[in-house]
This record gives C-alpha cells, structure tokens and sequence, in this order.
C-alpha cells in the first residue's frame, strides 16, 4: 500500500455507492489499530468506527452535523462517529479520512483525534446552516439555566458545567449531578425527546430534567443578546470564566454561524424541574431490548414527545434552584441589537 495518506482510503464515491445499495456493510480501513466504515440499513447514518478501551466517553462535538457515540459490539467498545445528513457526505468522508489518519498513522488517541479534526473543519461542515426555530429556542433555555445556576454557584462554576466534556449525553454536569433542559414556546408544556440516551441518568450521578417555557416580548431579549448580556456580566464578575464561556458557546452554534437576532423572548410560565427517576415519563433502551433483533435492527431513530404539564416533583426542592424562573432584568442590558456580526471573542469589546 502506498504511503500517500489519500490512495490508502476507500473514495467518497464509492462509500456513496455502498449507501446506495442500501445494505448493512462493515468496510476495513487498512491500518493499525483496525478502524472501519459502519453502515446501517437502508443506507442511513454513515459512520467511522474506531476501536476505544472500556469505559471511554464520547466527545460533544457541538455541530449539528457531525455527532459521536460509544457503542457495545462483540463485548467490545468503539467510538463511532456518524453523519445523519448525507448531502454533507462528501465533507463528512474528508473528516473521517483525518480521523483515520491521525488514529493509524500519528498514533494520535481517538476522542482527541475526533476533536481536534472536527473542531479543525466545524465552519465547513456548518456552511449555509441557519439555526432552526426549535435549537433557537432550546440555545435560549439552556441560557436560562446557565443564567440560574450563576446565581446559585457563580459564573466559573456554571459556566464549567455547560456542555461539560465529561458528560456528552446531557446538557449540563454540575458537581454530583446532571441536566438535561428543554424549551418550549406556547401554552402547551410538551418536549421533543431524542433518542433512548438523552433521558438516561450516568449510573455515578443523578439527572436532572429542567422545563423552561418562552414567549416572544418586546421585554425580551434575542438569543444574540442574552449571550453578549451574558459575556458583560462575566466580564464584569469572573472575567476568567470569559474564554470559557466563548469556547462552550461555539459548541452549541457552530462555530459562531448565525446566531438568531430577530425574535426577542422572555420567560413564560414557571419553570420546573424534575429528577428523572422511576415515575418520570420516558422512554428506555429497556424497551427495545425486549423486541426480537429483527425488529429492533430495523428501527433507524426514535424521536418522541412527553408533556410534563402538571407533574409534581417527587423530590423537593430542586438542587441550586433549578425551578427559579430567570429575571432577565438582572443582567446588563442587551447591547446586541445594532451589531452587525456575532462576537469575535478576541474583538475589542473584551
């Protein structure tokens, strides 16, 4: 086999052949440690699958359009990084090309392989994307929380908590515990739920489920806003939490690509916490196990809704507040309304 780095790997056009075909394939990447091309029936969620030692964490990679999970398979565990959106599969095929490379021939370990290479091509892979109205929303949520648990812990400490790497499943790690936040806007308290994963607890640290509810207002403040509000206030009481913070909020929007500017929310309602315990409506792994593999081999993604509309806490109170509803007013006021561009978090309003 040629040295040359490109000749060694299977072409993007021929993994899109393989797709096409619409067959479950495994496809050896030559090279050592063994890695390989991972497809589902179908010709769905074309994956790069990397061998890991027991009990290895998979990275939040922080792009909606690139995603990595640990999988069980054979009593072995690998890390697997897949792309649900094939009309980015050319881009998707060079990524996993430099995983691979960096894996088998720089002997780089994997989740920092993945990292560093996804982070390296995160403005490529986002190119074009606005941000829906459901992530607008949830980006604003997550916010809040972030916002409340400053509140009760200080910035240094909510911001090490958002979007912790030691927790890839959930949205937050706060000390012995875990959130998962969800928004909604309207009247009905109703959450989109996706997969089996999100409303599992670590088997180390509980987890929390946090139910914010939004309304548009001209009291409000754009998702822009509340982050410049937010980066003033730390600036002004934890100035070094401020690259922190910068770093995790590229996570959830790509790498700084369009941050919404034109609706203005508020907190609606009350929000709610609850543990996720036995008498928490969700959905398990458990129940899919139950089901002949013949069945369960044929199930692609599960997506679901639970209404938490009336549902008492079976535990009270919620740690560091998590049930207080934000006060926007608190924070410095939005400044963001006559920007023309997202934050540099070098720039000179640092």
């Amino acid at each position: 086999m040629s040295s040359d780095r490109r000749s060694r790997h299977l072409s993007c056009d021929a993994l899109r052949d393989h797709l096409d075909n619409r067959m479950p394939m495994l496809i050896p990447v030559e090279g050592d440690p063994p890695l390989y091309w991972h497809l589902e029936a179908g010709g769905l969620r074309p994956a790069l699958r990397i061998p890991v030692p027991p009990g290895t964490k998979a990275p939040r990679l922080g792009t909606q359009g690139i995603r990595a999970v640990c999988v069980l398979d054979g009593g072995e565990q690998f890390l697997q990084v897949f792309i649900e959106q094939t009309k980015l599969l050319r881009e998707f095929h060079i990524v996993c090309c430099e995983i691979a490379d960096r894996v088998q021939q720089d002997g780089v370990a994997p989740v920092a392989a993945v990292q560093t290479t996804v982070m390296a091509w995160r403005k490529l892979l986002a190119r074009g994307r606005q941000m829906s109205l459901e992530e607008e929303i949830g980006l604003f949520g997550e916010l809040l929380t972030l916002i409340g648990l400053a509140t009760a812990r200080g910035w240094h400490a909510a911001v090490d908590a958002w979007q912790n790497p030691k927790c890839a499943d959930h949205d937050f790690t706060v000390g012995p515990y875990d959130i998962e936040v969800k928004t909604v806007a309207g009247r009905a308290r109703v959450h989109t739920i996706h997969g089996l994963t999100q409303l599992t607890p670590h088997a180390d640290r509980p987890l929390w489920f946090v139910s914010h509810m939004v309304e548009e207002s001209d009291a409000g403040r754009t998702v822009l806003g509340l982050i410049e509000s937010i980066r003033s206030a730390i600036r002004a009481e934890a100035p070094g939490a401020l690259d922190d913070f910068d770093a995790r909020r590229l996570l959830v929007t790509a790498g700084g690509h369009a941050i919404p500017r034109e609706h203005r929310w508020a907190p609606a309602g009350t929000t709610l916490a609850f543990p996720v315990d036995a008498d928490f409506p969700r959905l398990t792994q458990g129940l899919l196990d139950a089901l002949p593999e013949s069945v369960t081999v044929r199930i692609v993604d599960i997506d679901y809704r639970i209404d938490v509309a009336d549902l008492i806490p079976s535990i009270a109170p919620s740690p560091d507040g998590l049930d207080r509803t934000v006060d926007l007013g608190m924070l410095p006021p939005d400044v963001a309304s006559g920007l023309s561009d997202p934050h540099d978090p070098k720039d000179g309003r640092r």
